[in-house]
């Protein structure tokens, strides 16, 4: 199994660093793991005539890793200016273009990524600000884009006015470090995304015709259930095949 661990941090050593370290340091002997410091490489768009040198050898790094680890931590609001560059310059790189513009996945698909940030402010600030949640928006955006599968997200809170990481963080580092030890398997989230949604409809299906059975006396008691579940089940196969449809025939047709 192979990790690239990619840090996108001013500081080579700062405190986002130490999270991904943790991450790294968990991750079993026999893995093959390197680690690329972005502002160690002149990053810059490829141009008609030539193409950036940095980014060919980024390129080869992530076609060769199994695992891609994506550590920045989240300035303004939003995800820092060096991992935001390479991202953008990478733009050509991690996807295909067709012909009316539509980005697909390119040759990293089904590769599998854990995205990381740190911001100054608490966890509860975070919480109810979501002060990070823009990062992790452009992390997905762009692995999602490309084909990649996420197996989870990491906020290092609390980082303004500290020297070294947390240890409560750094211990839930080293437990990210465990879970991603194994080769993942293929991705099986679209299965859960569908059976989550019956589940969602199901609910919402019940307490709305159960307020009008109550409320209204709309059903008779004797056909409430039949009622409900035939609603249930053909409400969910449509919006289902419409889901499927946007979200996967529609641009494998194109």
């Amino acid at each position: 199994m192979r990790y690239l661990a990619i840090l996108g941090s001013h500081e080579r050593k700062g405190i986002t660093a130490g999270y991904l370290t943790a991450v790294l340091q968990a991750l079993p002997e026999e893995a093959t793991v390197e680690t690329v410091f972005l502002r160690d490489y002149d990053i810059y768009p490829d141009t008609k005539e030539q193409s950036c040198p940095a980014l060919d050898e980024l390129e080869a790094k992530m076609a060769a890793s199994d695992f891609w680890i994506l550590c920045a931590p989240t300035y303004w609001g939003g995800l820092s200016g060096v991992m935001k560059q390479f991202f953008d310059c990478m733009r050509f790189r991690l996807v295909r273009m067709n012909s009316v513009g539509d980005t697909l996945p390119g040759k990293y698909q089904n590769k599998h990524y854990l995205s990381m940030t740190t911001c100054f402010i608490s966890s509860t600030d975070n919480f109810f600000t979501g002060i990070t949640d823009q990062t992790f928006v452009t992390f997905d955006r762009v692995m999602t884009g490309a084909g990649l599968i996420k197996v989870g997200e990491f906020v290092g809170t609390g980082t303004w006015g500290t020297q070294a990481p947390r240890p409560e963080k750094l211990r839930e580092c080293t437990r990210w470090g465990h879970k991603i030890a194994d080769r993942p398997r293929k991705d099986d989230n679209t299965l859960k995304r569908y059976i989550l949604l019956f589940i969602m409809i199901a609910a919402m299906a019940l307490v709305t015709m159960g307020l009008q059975a109550w409320w209204l006396g709309v059903f008779a008691p004797g056909k409430f259930w039949i009622t409900y579940l035939s609603f249930v089940v053909i409400f969910y196969v449509l919006l289902a095949a419409l889901l499927h449809f946007f979200t996967f025939v529609r641009h494998r047709r194109r």
